[in-house]
This record gives structure tokens, C-alpha cells and sequence, in this order.
């Protein structure tokens, strides 16, 4: 796959549309040293980013949680995200939205810092996340060594930067061990998420999933519990310990990149794809938000 950097095309960045090239920040900003950055990632189906505002307003949410505002409304990062869609021409692809503290200043403290936004967007190729035949086949996942840290201990409830430095060694890990991803515990040794995505697990025509005491409230987990409502399927939400994983049927992962991604094995626990009713309409009912022929309502 080409190399970020080396891409053309354009990036919407604080406030204007530049060439892929000159969308650049100075090695000595503050969200690169001390990572006073957040993010967010959109998923764009038939040209349409989905569920765009929501993903915004969640931006703006972990922008307050690290103790900054946004220099740019709902509105304009609205447009301004059709508009990076519209000039790569994409159809099916990912839209990246950061915000992040300038380079005024380096050390702890930031209060004066400029704050800096970028909107970039680009075609998604075949495996991008997992497999091209993961839908069929499933993903394994272990159970990585670091935990998501307390709310109490981290800003846990914002998209920054700085969480995600435990899902990129764990996912590393995973991966040298001959797995597709890893599985984080929180601080009480209950599952949490994948490095990346939310967990849901089935068991008996019923969902199961961690609470988001120690993580962000997922949107792609939302639509999961709405279509859930809406299909009549049980489900309980509450502290799953790892022993959960051998009592369940099955489980899956959530999440803008990753959309509905069934799970084959989960340490030693290996789970049978085929014929996991509760699984087939989770992913039939998510197909139907992202195709436009059903209404996400999940605020």
C-alpha cells in the first residue's frame, strides 16, 4: 500500500483545502510530543460519509475532555468533509478527522497553543482491517497484557491519541503470535474491547457486552444495540470476566473500520460461524444502515 505521505490529492486543513503534500505540521508541535491530539475515522458508503454528525460531535466531546475547543464548528467540519470526498471522487471508502495542539510551545502545560484541525479522506482497499474472507472465516483474538487503564487514571472517555499507544503494542503482539488482534482487560480484569473495536459476544440467542466505563462510547456499537432493540434480541450489557469467552456461542467485534467482524477463537475458545442466527442478523441489520435501507437512530 502507497505510503501516506506520498499520496496526492487534497486535504482540508485548518480551514481550507491544500495539496496532499503541504497538509504538514512541525516535528516540535505539541500533539506529537506530549499527544494533545484526537481523532476520529468515518467510514463513506455510496459517497456518503455515515453517520457524520455523530462522529463530529464526538470529536468536539474528546477535544473538551483533553481540555481544549475546537477552532471550527459542527457545520463547517460538515462541509468541509464533503467536500474532501467529493474532490477524491470516493465511493467507498475512509475519511480520518484529527484535531491537535500547535507547536508554540513544548513542555506539559499547553493553555496558550494554537489548536489545528485536518480532514483527509481515501479509497479503502480489499483487507484494509481484516481478511478479505474474515466475514466467512472469523478472526482470532488473545488476550493482550495491558489493560485499559481506569477513568479515574486516564482520560479514557476521549478518541486521543495517547489511548490508542496500548492497542498498537498489544495489536503488535498479537500479531507476532500468530493472531489477527488483541483483546484489552480494564483495571477489574473484566474484557473491555479489541484494540480497535468494541466486543459483543452471543449466548443462547442473547447479546453480551463490556460497559464503556474505561473506553469511548462507540457509534458503531450503538447501531449494534439499536438493531438489537429493533430485531427484538435480548441484550445485556455489564462486566464480562474472561471466563465469559468459554460460555459464549460466539462473539464478534464493532466499529467504523471494521464493521461487524465475526470471531473464530478467542484464546483457547473457538467459536462455529455457521448457523449463529443472532450473528447473521447483526450483520444483515448493519448492511441495511450502511446501504441507506434502514434509519440509524442511535442518539
Amino acid at each position: 500500500m502507497l505510503p501516506f505521505d506520498q499520496r496526492t490529492g487534497k486535504i482540508w486543513y485548518d480551514g481550507a483545502l491544500v495539496d496532499w503534500a503541504d497538509a504538514r505540521l512541525h516535528v516540535l508541535s505539541h500533539g506529537l510530543h506530549y499527544a494533545s491530539s484526537i481523532f476520529e475515522g468515518i467510514r463513506v458508503y455510496g459517497g456518503t460519509p455515515f453517520l457524520l454528525k455523530e462522529h463530529i460531535a464526538r470529536l468536539g466531546s474528546s477535544a473538551r475532555v483533553l481540555d481544549f475547543d475546537l477552532e471550527h464548528g459542527e457545520e463547517e467540519l460538515y462541509e468541509a468533509t464533503l467536500a474532501v470526498v467529493a474532490e477524491a471522487g470516493i465511493t467507498e471508502g475512509y475519511v480520518r478527522m484529527n484535531a491537535w495542539r500547535g507547536s508554540e510551545i513544548i513542555q506539559t502545560a499547553a493553555l496558550k497553543t494554537s489548536i489545528h484541525t485536518s480532514v483527509a479522506a481515501w479509497e479503502l482497499p480489499e483487507g484494509y482491517y481484516a481478511a478479505a474472507d474474515a466475514l466467512e472465516k472469523g478472526i482470532s483474538l488473545v488476550t493482550g497484557r495491558y489493560r485499559r487503564p481506569s477513568p479515574e487514571f486516564a482520560p479514557v472517555k476521549s478518541k486521543a491519541a495517547g489511548n490508542y499507544m496500548i492497542g498498537t503494542v498489544s495489536k503488535n503482539e498479537a500479531l507476532r503470535a500468530g493472531f489477527d488482534d488483541a483483546l484489552l482487560l480494564d483495571d477489574r480484569g473484566n474484557f473491555v474491547e479489541a484494540t480497535g473495536a468494541h466486543l459483543f459476544f452471543t449466548k443462547d440467542g442473547a447479546l453480551h457486552t463490556p460497559t464503556t466505563r474505561c473506553t469511548i462510547e462507540g457509534i458503531t456499537r450503538a447501531c449494534v444495540l439499536a438493531i438489537a432493540g429493533r430485531e427484538g434480541i435480548e441484550c445485556t450489557v455489564g462486566d464480562l470476566p474472561p471466563a465469559f469467552a468459554g460460555a459464549a456461542d460466539g462473539a464478534f467485534l464493532c466499529g467504523t473500520a471494521c464493521e461487524i467482524l465475526p470471531v473464530a477463537r478467542i484464546d483457547d475458545h473457538y467459536y462455529a460461524l455457521g448457523g449463529n442466527d443472532v450473528l447473521r442478523r447483526i450483520v444483515t441489520g448493519y448492511r441495511e444502515l450502511t446501504e441507506g435501507r434502514a434509519e440509524a437512530r442511535i442518539r
